[in-house]
Order: structure tokens, then C-alpha cells, then sequence
């Protein structure tokens, strides 16, 4: 089925459906994973059931407010930073700045990290504030203008703009020149057999060339669309089939590195979502 955006319910509470996952929920209802763990009180944000009623942030109440019992937080093991940034509902960037850390790819278990915000007391979220686009992001202005390529295939397709934007970042930092070792093309990594897979099946007769950064968005956009579709819903199983395939996912569970790779993109779901 089509993942379509939704408008909050006028009673302010959704019930959660089978496959939803709070990155889901919040893309569909146009707010934050950070807004509805907040409003929640959700102990973790990984982990909602099926049939659970959801408060919707903003109904009735205009902040939510995440505080943790110190301004300083340990680095667990298999912890990166946008892992991080998710759970405390902050930023990679803000991560960056308040620590000093030269290398936003490598934090170590067991490593003290102070999280940014008001003093130390704790972060706060505001439904209506934008959040911040990953720095990697910000300083190359080019790769900026790709988010109304984003949007506008995100929304002709069915898909969450945020998880879109995500994948593709966690990609390739939508990087229009990137190949990698197995011949993936272009800002979303589209592999030969995918593209050929997309101009055959999913688009047939616009010939899309996965060398253009435009064509590139709107194959990925096609094929996360059949994969949530192959998936039922469920935005992790689809998101590992980007990477490891959904046949593959489906007849032998997730590889460790695939589990990595869907983490890693979920964490970034939220980001995009609060600066959208």
C-alpha cells in the first residue's frame, strides 16, 4: 500500500497500527519523533505496540520538554552520534559544537558527551521550531537545492519526504558524483540492476538516467515506494531491502550491517523531518 501523509485527528490521540514505527507516525502527522516521546513519555523511542494510543505534540499543549538527570550523557557501545542526537532529541551538529569533536563519524563506549541545550538542565522541544540540517549538509549550498527534487518525487510517489531524504543521505550525503565499489550511482546510490529494475517495471517508457542528481531522487523515490509496499508498511524491513535487498531481508532476517545501516537512517528520519 501507498504511504500517504495524514492530518492530526481533531481528538489529538492516534492509535498505533501493526508495522508503525515512531518515525512513521511522525512523518505522517507532520511532526517530530522527539515531539511524540516527549509528549509520550515514551522510555524508548524504538519500541511502540501495535494498538497503543499516541497524544500528538502540540494538542493542547504548545512545548514538551525532554530532560535528562544530568547535562552529560556515556557513549554505549554501537552508539554514533545522529543514534545519539535521536535519543535526546538533539542534533549531530549541536553534538559537535558542545563536545569539540573533530571527527563526527567516531565517538568511543564509554565516552562522556555533554548534550547541548539551555545550560545543562536539559533539551527542549518546541513543535513549531525547525530543528538543524546535518553540518555536512549546510556547508555546501549545491546539495541544498536538491530538497525540492526530494519533495516534489517524495510526494508524486508516496513516500515520507523525511525517510527519503534520509536514505539518500545516509547514502551518499547526496553527493551526485559518488560510485561505489559495486557500480551505485549518484546522490542515492542506485545500483545498475536497480535502475534497469526501475526503467523496466516501476517508470517504463521515461528512461530515467540515474547519472542526473533529478532522475537519481525520483528512482529512489520509485523504488522505496515498492519496497514499503513489498514490506506492508514496515519502514525498517524496507529500508533493509534498500541495502540488503527485501527478498534477502525477508528469507533471512537482517545481516548485522544491515540492522547498522537502518538504525543509522532512522536517526536521521527525525532531523529531516523538524527542518522540513
Amino acid at each position: 500500500m501507498a504511504v500517504a501523509a495524514a492530518s492530526p485527528p481533531s481528538s489529538g490521540t492516534i492509535r498505533v497500527a501493526a508495522g508503525d514505527a515512531l518515525s512513521t507516525i511522525a512523518s505522517r502527522y507532520h511532526t517530530t519523533v522527539a515531539g511524540l516521546v516527549a509528549a509520550n513519555r515514551i522510555a524508548d523511542p524504538n519500541l511502540v505496540v501495535a494498538g497503543q494510543l499516541l497524544r500528538l505534540p502540540g494538542m493542547g499543549s504548545t512545548t514538551a520538554t525532554y530532560a535528562p538527570s544530568s547535562g552529560t550523557i556515556r557513549v554505549a557501545a554501537g552508539d554514533a552520534l545522529s543514534t545519539i542526537a535521536s535519543r535526546y532529541h538533539t542534533t549531530v551538529a549541536g553534538l559537535v559544537a558542545a563536545n569539540r569533536i573533530a571527527d563526527a563519524n567516531l565517538v568511543d563506549a564509554g565516552q562522556l558527551l555533554r548534550l547541548p541545550g539551555p545550560g545543562a538542565a536539559g533539551v527542549t522541544y518546541t513543535p513549531s521550531t525547525r530543528g538543524a540540517l546535518p553540518a555536512n549538509l549546510l556547508a555546501y549550498p549545491d546539495r541544498l537545492t536538491l530538497r525540492s527534487e526530494f519533495v516534489r518525487e517524495a510526494l508524486a510517489h508516496g513516500v515520507p519526504v523525511s525517510l527519503l531524504e534520509a536514505v539518500c543521505w545516509w547514502e551518499s550525503g547526496w553527493q551526485a558524483g559518488v560510485v561505489s565499489s559495486t557500480g551505485a550511482v549518484g546522490v542515492c546510490q542506485i545500483e545498475p540492476s536497480t535502475a534497469a529494475y526501475v526503467n523496466s517495471v516501476l517508470v517504463p517508457g521515461r528512461r530515467l538516467d540515474v547519472h542526473s542528481p533529478a532522475d537519481n531522487i525520483t528512482m529512489a523515490a520509485a523504488y522505496l515506494h515498492q519496497l514499503l509496499v513489498g514490506a506492508g508498511g514496515n519502514e525498517r524491513v524496507a529500508i533493509g531491502g534498500y541495502y540488503q535487498g527485501l527478498a534477502s531481508v525477508k528469507r533471512q532476517g537482517m545481516l548485522p550491517e544491515t540492522r547498522a545501516y537502518v538504525n543509522g537512517i532512522r536517526a536521521y528520519v527525525p532531523i529531516f523531518a523538524a527542518t522540513g
